[in-house]
């Protein structure tokens, strides 16, 4: 397979035809799918899309019980530690005043390799790339407590439907800061003061229903050709008012204090559940002038009443035409396909629509789709997706075993096990892409991302990871994977002169070490194996034998450096990179 070829069929994108995605407008080319996985390329494919990454364990478990049942048996799962926990604990092994960014890392790379509950973490990831906050927000940055919190509000309202997603982002502290709406005040015309619109425009354009009209199938409703717009700035300004009055959380123990304290938690009002627990309603700050957005009216309320103003957007919000479809849409980006077809999309949207926008019928919805399941499409153009950086090393780190120390109380210059990526990007030796660190609210990528001058924008197709994918970002992964195979990862302890993470390749030793003419071609096949869940394709294969067939296999640094470079060159091929 050509590297060019690959990255075409694998990276395709959605455009708006049903003639240029997978499947057409009516699908009826697809075949009908097993409730269970027929082998371990199909096993491994599903674990690939609904996973950090697949392990024979979970291969062998989808295997036994089916696509469905594993799916049930994962959202149900109790979750090992929460996000809070984590960083909790992070903090206090170091020593720290309080949980900061890079404890908010470590828990991330810890729930995303080591929890059971893979799915969920999966999910809450997916999520947390559509309803973003950042810790390049300076609160943020330095409050490892309320980001871990909005983590775990993720997780959590996996369990329930999408107008309790929406509400437990709007009212999160950390949403409150990152897009400026917690202690908003009431407009005044007196001093020309109006409501803070940041959230309001968001939430509209991000969250829930985004620019345009929408069919069901995600298409754009065109009216004499043009698409038409869903919200205007007057719907800005009457959804501004409705968060006008949200502040930080009023504990029942500061019930005595002045009011405005609170809302600005200054210090008589200053309590450590407020990082980590929804926005309280201050009906001092709340606009009492009527509000219109979307078509509805809140009407004028002589006594101002911020949770009715609330549950009115809220309620709009879930139930507008384009929810389930921009919803829907971005869902399967996220985990399956970046171009799904108008018949995916439009199926998935009707789970969503059937269930009430519940979220784990939507998942169900998402990964069982004959678009989904059906091993004939993964060479079809427009199918699949770019890995991000992020999802790349996790699978190779659940794929590969590996050893962590444990971090010493008397912090001699270990960190804790999973601190992989520091809290500032660096694309050239590092991955170019930083946990709850993205640039901006539209994520590190945008869903409608089309690379310039390329085949792929030529063709009306999206590749939203391209966004962050550039020659230097892509020299950068490369070194990152060949430093991690060589050093290991995360912090580096000079008192025993080696990383916290290091890799065990002695299960490959015995391949290296025959001397028969076919070894090398036994190493290929089994870091295929073990990485791809199948064999390498046939012109990967061929690179893999020149190059790993002349290298050096006489000590055994020589054996190991072939082993990792079998490893490096299945890392930073197109099959693996490329999602199918």
């Amino acid at each position: 397979m050509l590297v060019s070829a690959a990255l075409l069929g694998g990276c395709g994108g959605g455009g708006e035809s049903a003639s240029s995605t997978p499947g057409g407008a009516g699908s009826s080319n697809l075949q009908s799918v097993s409730a269970t996985p027929g082998n371990d390329a199909e096993a491994n494919r599903f674990l690939t899309q609904a996973t950090f990454g697949p392990t024979a364990a979970e291969v062998a478990r989808v295997k036994a019980i089916g696509y469905e049942r594993w799916i049930d048996e994962q959202l149900a799962a109790p979750l090992q530690n929460s996000h809070l926990a984590t960083v909790e604990a992070s903090s206090a092994s170091l020593g720290t005043d309080q949980p900061r960014i890079d404890d908010v890392v470590y828990s991330w790379w810890t729930h995303a390799v080591a929890d059971p509950a893979q799915l969920r973490q999966r999910v809450a990831f997916a999520l947390s790339e559509i309803y973003v906050v950042s810790a390049t927000n300076a609160e943020l940055e330095i409050d490892g407590r309320m980001v871990a919190s909005y983590m775990d509000m993720l997780t959590q309202k996996i369990d329930g439907n999408y107008r309790d997603l929406l509400e437990g982002v709007a009212l999160h502290p950390a949403m409150g800061a990152f897009l400026s709406h917690r202690s908003s005040r009431r407009e005044d015309p007196g001093t020309g003061r109006i409501a803070d619109e940041n959230f309001a425009r968001e939430v509209m354009q991000l969250f829930s229903i985004g620019l345009y009209e929408l069919n069901d199938d995600g298409t754009q409703k065109l009216l004499n050709g043009l698409p038409q717009e869903t919200y205007n700035g007057d719907d800005v300004k009457g959804l501004a008012k409705v968060f006008t009055g949200w502040g930080w959380y009023l504990p029942p123990a500061k019930a005595s204090v002045i009011w405005w304290h609170c809302f600005y938690r200054y210090e008589l009002c200053q309590d450590s559940s407020q990082s980590i627990t929804a926005m309280s309603p201050y009906t001092q700050e709340h606009s009492y002038s009527e509000k219109r957005f979307l078509g509805v009216t809140v009407p004028f309320q002589s006594t101002p009443n911020p949770q009715a103003s609330l549950k009115a957007a809220l309620d709009r919000l879930a139930s507008h035409p384009n929810t389930a479809p921009f919803f829907a849409k971005q869902l399967i980006q996220r985990m399956v396909t970046s171009n799904p077809s108008p018949s995916y999309v439009q199926r998935v949207s009707a789970a969503f629509r059937a269930s009430n926008g519940n979220i784990r019928a939507t998942v169900k919805a998402v990964l069982l789709d004959t678009e989904a399941r059906d091993m004939a499409l993964r060479e079809s153009a427009g199918f699949g997706k770019l890995r991000e950086p992020l999802v790349r090393i996790t699978h190779l780190l659940r794929a590969l075993p590996h050893t962590s120390d444990t971090y010493s109380a008397a912090r001699t210059g270990n960190r804790v096990p999973f601190y992989l990526a520091s809290s500032t990007d660096d694309t050239v030796l590092g991955l170019g892409q930083t946990p709850m660190r993205a640039p901006s609210v539209f994520n590190f990528f945008r869903p409608g991302y089309k690379p310039p001058q390329t085949d792929l924008a030529d063709q009306g197709l999206v590749a939203p990871e391209m966004q962050i994918t550039s020659e230097t970002s892509v020299l950068g992964y490369a070194n990152y994977v060949a430093q991690m195979l060589e050093d290991g990862l995360g912090q580096y302890n000079y008192n025993t002169q080696r990383s916290d993470i290091r890799f065990d390749l002695s299960s490959f030793d015995a391949l290296v070490d025959k001397p028969t003419a076919d070894a090398p071609q036994q190493l290929i096949t089994a870091v295929a194996q073990k990485i791809l869940g199948g064999p390498p394709a046939s012109e990967l294969n061929a690179l893999m034998l020149t190059g790993v067939g002349k290298m050096p296999n006489t000590t055994l640094a020589d054996k190991r450096r072939r082993i990792k470079a079998a490893i490096l060159m299945v890392a930073v091929s197109p099959q693996f990179i490329v999602q199918q």
